[in-house]
């Protein structure tokens, strides 16, 4: 293999890291871009429609090869297909579609299933592609792959999504228990998810890199406000951050207007209109839509919440609010996986009215608030801006080649 080749590596995304307006989209990118810095990237995308002209430009900036394969997801055949895949074999849903994708373009499969250098996949149901022996994959989990079913089936209302969930939390812990062994290197966003893995597969190889975050982009920019105090919550209308909300504005935001009256909320991301409308008796809450740029949001705002009772895997919408050196309210669940200190960098509460509490203190205390911030910012530099996580990914995936004693 020559010096040019080595330098290579297959990168896999799950639909077009860009635009990137979820979290998987973009983790997805923020791997991308960091490994486009030392390996010349070759880009899989399985995606739902093709890339349009402004995408394939974007992602041209990050990989020199850019292969497109249809997602079979649309048609009731490809249904079809994707429940005959689980059924036949076994496979958890994502899996099953994946497989089904690949299944009409095999000359795809082949080029990914032979490639003797790095195989990066971007979510860990790629590996239903992997070889038997794949010590030249490594599994990006976004999530730990089995407790992202368990906890999504115990947050959704709707009985058949929770039985669907249920069943798929079942097959996915019997199918990775099968995956990890074969499979050289698993890549997980926090320790917590680490362990969940090594318990599960205890020979497993795991690293971790940290849900990351550009710092030099999500830059505070705060101006003086003279505005009523402002509370921040960000995502979309999944039933974690539905649930979160609720809890939020049924149990504690009445405690805070009670101390501060003009306290508004203001929920930012892509929430539709159905889940607003849930929350319409409130004049004090106040919904932005999907934006481009959360940042003006988070500059707009004086403490960010993140009233999570269960989650899993880390949240990069709390990387974001520690780069923009917002003061952070949370239950212990929701900063899973951030080196945050109670009391200094974070302030949790442990229930409704310690949370209202903290939330109330901080609105009427700039200076406190302030401070909080700076110092959540401070982690940020330190811990999971994409210039320190770069280096350790890049590294992951250059001792990897050394054990396969190919030369990165």
């Amino acid at each position: 293999m020559t010096n040019e080749n080595n330098k290579k590596i297959i990168f896999l995304s799950y639909e077009s890291p860009w635009p990137a307006y979820s979290g998987g989209d973009l983790r997805t990118l923020g791997l991308l871009k960091e490994l486009s810095k030392a390996f010349k990237v070759k880009l899989v995308v399985l995606c739902r429609q093709p890339l349009s002209n402004e995408q394939l430009a974007v992602l041209k900036e990050y990989s020199y090869s850019i292969l497109s394969v249809p997602l079979k997801l649309g048609s009731f055949k490809d249904k079809f297909d994707i429940a005959k895949y689980m059924l036949r074999y076994v496979l958890p849903y994502h899996c099953a579609i994946i497989a089904a994708s690949f299944a009409s373009n095999p000359q795809a499969l082949e080029r990914i299933m032979s490639y003797p250098g790095i195989v990066y996949a971007s979510y860990g149901h790629w590996g239903i592609l992997a070889p038997m022996q794949a010590p030249n994959w490594i599994l990006d989990q976004h999530n730990a792959d089995i407790e992202f079913w368990r906890v999504y089936a115990s947050q959704t209302t709707n009985y058949f999504i929770k039985g669907a969930a249920l069943i798929n939390w079942r097959l996915a812990d019997k199918y990775f228990r099968k995956i990890y062994p074969r499979i050289g290197r698993i890549v997980s966003v926090c320790e917590e998810d680490k362990q969940l893995t090594l318990k599960l597969c205890p020979q497993a190889q795991v690293d971790v890199i940290e849900n990351g975050v550009g710092c030099s982009y999500y830059a505070p920019d705060r101006k003086t406000r003279t505005d009523p105090p402002r509370i921040l919550f960000t995502g979309t209308s999944a039933p974690r951050n539905m649930i979160a909300l609720h809890q939020f504005v049924s149990n504690v935001f009445p405690l805070i207007q009670k101390e501060l009256p003009k306290a508004e909320l203001l929920v930012g991301g892509n929430f539709h209109a159905k889940a607003q409308a849930k929350f319409k008796d409130n004049s004090n809450i106040r919904f932005t839509g999907r934006v481009d740029d959360m940042r003006p949001l988070f500059n707009q705002s004086d403490v960010y919440i993140a009233p999570f009772e269960e989650t899993h895997g880390s949240k990069l919408k709390i990387a974001e609010a520690m780069a923009m050196g917002m003061c952070i309210v949370s239950t212990p669940e929701g900063v899973r996986g951030f080196p945050l200190v109670d009391g200094k960098s974070v302030f949790i509460g442990h229930n409704n009215k310690q949370f209202a509490e903290h939330v109330t203190r901080l609105l009427r205390n700039p200076v406190q608030r302030e401070r909080a911030g700076a110092l959540a910012r401070e982690v940020a530099l330190s811990t999971i801006d994409w210039k320190v996580l770069g280096k350790r990914l890049i590294n992951i995936v250059k001792t990897t080649g050394k054990t396969l004693h190919v030369k990165l």
